[in-house]
């Protein structure tokens, strides 16, 4: 099958209906390309987070623990301890 004949159309030369067409086209390129781009940003972030992770893990460091917890005032008045 052959291929179709292609020519080249000036802006300045297309109607309104081409014009709105060529328009929405370049919208939708851009919004493509901003999307991809979005998205390849979001998996780097994504994979660099998992490595830091990984790399920041270790066997020899214990989780955190509460070790006190004392009351704390809140707007000048005391709150109410049980027990005291």
């Amino acid at each position: 099958m052959p291929e179709p004949e292609r020519r080249i159309v000036e802006f300045d030369g297309l109607n309104w209906l081409g014009r709105a067409v060529w328009l929405g086209g370049q919208v939708t390129h851009a919004v493509v390309w901003l999307v991809e781009a979005a998205v390849e940003r979001a998996g780097a972030i994504v994979g660099e987070a998992e490595r830091a992770f990984r790399d920041a893990v270790d066997d020899s460091v214990e989780d955190a623990r509460i070790l006190e917890e004392h009351p704390r005032e809140v707007a000048g008045h005391r709150r109410d301890v049980p027990g005291e």
